[in-house]
Formats: structure tokens, C-alpha cells, sequence
């Protein structure tokens, strides 16, 4: 498993979609003084968050490492952008100028840099420590790039914090309010930053930099923008969770229901007074869901919550834990996916159609290769396949120097059949005999209607003694055989002539011929009898 969505990457998640919030809401405020910069922090933010997310969720140590460089991109930018805020709403515009600007804006890709090419310098990390089991965290070893380009942040905030400082102290009431608040956010992540350089978190190689400007940026977006705490707070719940398409669903740790927004309503058909109710008794799904609620991982299934209409949903289930690793509840998100399964089931449908229609394909041109191959009337193989198989076993026993006989059968006075029972009673007796021939054939042996009434047997290793006793078996079993349509006649009988190669015949033409000849000698001697190619008139 490549991502193992922890309990702190799904706050950073969180987190990153909050920002992008505040930033919406400040850019909504832009012609406040510094809030458009502000706005752009955030964003920043929103990226740092979202990259440590990914990092902290990655389970390969290279994978970790590469999100932890890309956090280096926010690590250098979201200090120039917090002076840059501080000297656009202190109103020091004037003292940036172009080259100071591009003086400022060396952080980013020194960090950049040092950050990408740490395996040909091992300054800004020397090892990586596996982190406490459970929790797929890394805790970083820091080499001396890491703590300077920590003493630079400080310098950043620190000289972000002086200016509004000054400014607190000469600005009216309000705007000393607001100053004040900034200046306090500003310490949230300088705080973290050393306890993080220092090695001091609540969880081993938890990543508090990110998290913590976030938090600062919520309390800087309080400050500037004129609303109060709980003004704001909603305003982005109702933005980011009330307005999402998805469902979120939160129980306490004894499955309670703590908190839903309206798309979980809807799409789990909740009543409207659930909160504090238990999720048995208020989701209509919940004995096909209880038994994903793991304390150890996330669980995803996908469920069809109603036929008609569709609807087909995607729901995860996470556990949500404090940071000393306590279970405090589960975070449920339900998607509804029913376009995208009905467009999976409607693909299937048509794979499962063209399948069959493969099969049905497969199976007319395997019964149309087996009507080319076979005779109608007895079942038995035609001259045609006997062509097309009888060099390829003469091959083979060329190369084998084994023995191959063939037994070329005539029925007896078969014109005469015709002539007084009929075609009907004619065709009865081939058909009988074609039946005799199938029975007493072994696996590889080819049996086959040579042409009217004579029928052609290839014994591949069988010498010819044994093909000689193997046709006057035959000929002795079909007189055995009861034809209705030809009593009071009496059985038919069988003349028969063997020739075996390469005694007889090096080819199919040679072989064949010599069996004619015996044939004719059989039919000469009386009939009802077999001859090999050996015997002489």
C-alpha cells in the first residue's frame, strides 16, 4: 500500500481546505489594506498543508522525501509573503522597492535548491528515523542548511512582527485591535517552528510549521477582515462542508452522530433531529456498513442505496484520533458515484454482449470448420480432412521411425442395397457402419468416408499385423450389426485392404494405392475378407 491516510494527513486536508477558504473569503475583502497579500498567504498555506498532507500519507521513504522538498517551495515563500503582508498594512510600500523585492524573494529557491539537492550535500536532512508504529511518520534528522534557513524564517517574522508592532502602538483602536491580533498569530508559528527544529512535538515527526501557519493565518484573516470569531468560522464551515457535494457524516467514538452536512442527509435519507442520536437507529444502511468502522485504518466500500431512482455511492470510513492516539470518533464521506457506475455497468453489459457474441462467433465457425471436416451422413471425418492431417502423421512417424497403416473398407454389393431396399436402407447401413467405426477407434486414430461406400482408417503406430487384426475385428462386428431396412437380407459384410508405411508407400498416394490393390484382391478372393498389400494374387 502506497498511501495510508493517517489521522494527521486528514488534518491537513482539513486544513488546506480551510485556507482555501479563508482565502476566498479574503479575496472577497481585497480592498482592505494587505488583505489581497494576505489572501495570496493563504494560498500558500493551502499548498503547504496540502503537500505535508501527501507527505504524511506516503508510505515509501522516497515518496515522503520528494513531498518533503516540494513543502520547501511554502517553506521560503510563506515568510516573504508574511513581511510582505506586514509592510503593505503597516502602509511601508514605499520603502520595497525592486531590488529590495528581489533581495526578499532569495529565500524561496535557496531553500528550493538546497532542499532538491540534498543527496549530494546532506545539509538540510542527514537521516530519516522511522517514527512510532501505527502513526507513518518519519522523523527527519536536520543537518546545518536546516537551522539557517530556520534563523532566516525568524528574520522574516521577526521583521513582519516589528513593523506591526510600530504599528499597534500608533494606530487608532481598532486598527491596534487588528494589529495586536496579527502580532499574536505571527508567534504561533515561530513557536512551533522551534519546537519543531528542536525535536520537541505531540507526536514523533509530526510536522507542525504547516499546521501552525494555518492556524495564524485563520487569526490574521480575523484580525484584518472586520467580523468576529464566530462570524468567520461558520462562514467557512457553511463553504466547505455545508456546500460540498460530498456527504460527511461524524460519529464520536461511540457511534453517535455529532455532526452531518446536507448532502449526507440527503443521500443517506436522514431525518432532520440525528444529532446525539446512535447510527443504528438513524442510518437506514447501517447494518451493511457496521462492519467497516476499523480503529486501525480507513475503509472503503461502495454501496446502491436505492434502485429507482439510482443511486450508487462511495463511502469511506476513517477513524478521527487525538494526538496522545486516543479514538475519539469516525469521519464518514459519502460520494455519490451512480453516473460513474452506470456507465461501469453499462460498459460491462456491453463487454458481457460482445463476449458472447465472441463465443457464439467462435462456436458457428468451430461447427462450420466441423461441417467442412466431417460427413454428413455418418459423422465420421471426410477426404478432405484426411488430406489435410495424413502428411502431418506421416511426418511424424517418418521422424520417429514408427509404423503407420491405413485399412481402406468396401461394403459388399452395396449397388445392389440400393437398387433393391432403397437409398433410405442405403443410407441406414453407412450410417451404421460410420457409428462401428467411431466406437472402435482409438484416440489418434482417424477414421474417415474415402468416397461412396468405401471408408479409410489411419492407425498412426500400429504395425501391420496389429492393423490387420484390428480390420477383420471389424469386418467379423458388422455382421453383428442389426439394420432394420435391410432384413430379411441378412448383416452386410466388409472387404477390407491394409498397407502400412513406409513398407507399402513412402506418401499418402502410394499408400492409399497399395491398399487399393489389397482391397481389390479381398474383393477378388470372395470378399467378406482382408488382404495387406503383402499378399499376392
Amino acid at each position: 500500500m502506497d498511501w495510508q491516510w493517517t489521522p494527521p494527513a486528514i488534518i491537513l486536508l482539513t486544513t488546506c481546505g480551510l485556507s482555501l477558504g479563508l482565502a476566498i473569503l479574503l479575496f472577497r475583502r481585497r480592498e482592505i489594506r494587505g488583505v489581497s497579500t494576505l489572501a495570496v498567504l493563504m494560498v500558500a498555506i493551502a499548498y503547504y498543508t496540502l503537500v505535508t498532507a501527501f507527505e504524511a500519507a506516503a508510505v515509501p521513504l522516497a515518496r515522503k522525501i520528494l513531498f518533503s522538498k516540494l513543502e520547501y517551495v511554502a517553506t521560503g515563500t510563506v515568510p516573504v509573503l508574511f513581511l510582505l503582508f506586514a509592510l503593505r498594512f503597516t502602509g511601508r510600500t514605499a520603502w520595497m522597492t525592486r531590488w529590495r523585492a528581489a533581495a526578499l524573494w532569495i529565500l524561496p529557491p535557496v531553500s528550493i535548491s538546497l532542499a532538491a539537492t540534498n543527496e549530494l550535500h546532506r545539509w538540510v536532512w542527514t537521516d530519516f528515523t522511522p517514527g512510532p508504529a501505527g502513526l507513518n511518520a518519519v522523523v527527519y534528522g536536520h543537518g546545518p542548511a536546516f537551522y539557517v534557513l530556520i534563523i532566516a524564517i525568524y528574520v522574516y517574522m521577526l521583521a513582519g512582527s516589528v513593523l506591526l508592532i510600530g504599528s499597534a502602538i500608533r494606530s487608532p483602536v481598532v486598527q491596534r485591535r487588528q494589529s495586536i491580533m496579527v502580532l499574536l498569530a505571527a508567534t504561533v508559528p515561530l513557536v512551533c517552528a522551534v519546537l519543531y527544529a528542536i525535536g520537541i512535538t505531540p507526536i514523533p515527526g509530526l510536522n507542525l510549521p504547516p499546521l501552525s501557519f494555518a492556524a495564524a493565518g485563520a487569526v490574521l484573516a480575523v484580525g484584518v477582515v472586520p467580523l468576529r470569531l464566530f462570524k468567520l468560522i461558520p462562514v467557512a464551515r457553511e463553504q466547505l462542508i455545508e456546500g460540498m457535494s460530498d456527504g460527511i457524516l461524524v460519529l464520536d467514538a461511540d457511534r453517535r452522530i455529532v455532526d452531518v452536512n446536507p448532502a449526507a442527509r440527503k443521500l443517506l435519507d436522514l431525518g432532520r433531529r440525528i444529532i446525539g442520536v446512535d447510527a443504528a437507529d438513524a442510518l437506514p444502511q447501517w447494518s451493511r456498513i457496521e462492519g467497516s468502522f476499523d480503529p486501525q485504518r480507513e475503509v472503503h466500500l461502495e454501496l446502491t442505496l436505492s434502485d429507482d431512482p439510482l443511486v450508487h455511492v462511495d463511502l469511506r470510513v476513517a477513524p478521527l484520533r487525538r494526538p496522545s492516539r486516543a479514538l475519539v470518533g469516525f469521519l464518514i464521506a459519502v460520494r455519490d458515484i451512480s453516473k460513474r457506475y452506470l456507465a461501469e455497468t453499462s460498459l460491462q453489459n456491453a463487454n458481457e454482449r460482445l463476449q458472447s457474441h465472441v463465443r457464439e462467433i467462435e462456436r458457428l465457425q468451430e461447427e462450420l470448420r466441423d461441417q467442412a471436416i466431417r460427413d454428413a451422413l455418418t459423422g465420421l471425418f471426410n477426404r478432405r480432412y484426411l488430406d489435410e492431417v495424413m502428411p502431418r502423421i506421416l511426418e511424424r512417424a517418418g521422424s520417429g521411425d514408427t509404423p503407420v497403416s491405413i485399412v481402406l473398407f468396401d461394403i459388399d454389393h452395396f449397388k445392389q442395397v440400393n437398387d433393391r431396399r432403397g437409398h433410405l436402407a442405403g443410407d441406414a447401413l453407412l450410417e451404421k457402419l460410420g457409428s462401428l467405426l467411431a466406437r472402435r477407434t482409438r484416440p489418434g486414430d482417424v477414421a474417415c468416408r474415402y468416397g461412396g461406400e468405401e471408408f479409410l482408417l489411419v492407425l498412426p503406430d500400429a504395425p501391420l499385423d496389429t492393423a490387420m487384426e484390428r480390420a477383420e475385428a471389424l469386418r467379423r462386428d458388422v455382421q453383428a450389426v442389426a439394420i432394420a431396412e435391410l432384413a430379411p437380407d441378412g448383416p452386410p459384410t466388409l472387404s477390407a485392404g491394409v498397407a502400412v508405411f513406409p513398407r507399402h508407400g513412402a506418401s499418402q498416394d502410394q499408400l492409399v494405392h497399395a491398399a487399393d490393390g489389397a482391397l481389390y484382391r479381398a474383393k477378388a478372393a470372395g470378399r467378406d475378407c482382408v488382404r495387406s498389400a503383402d499378399n499376392e494374387d
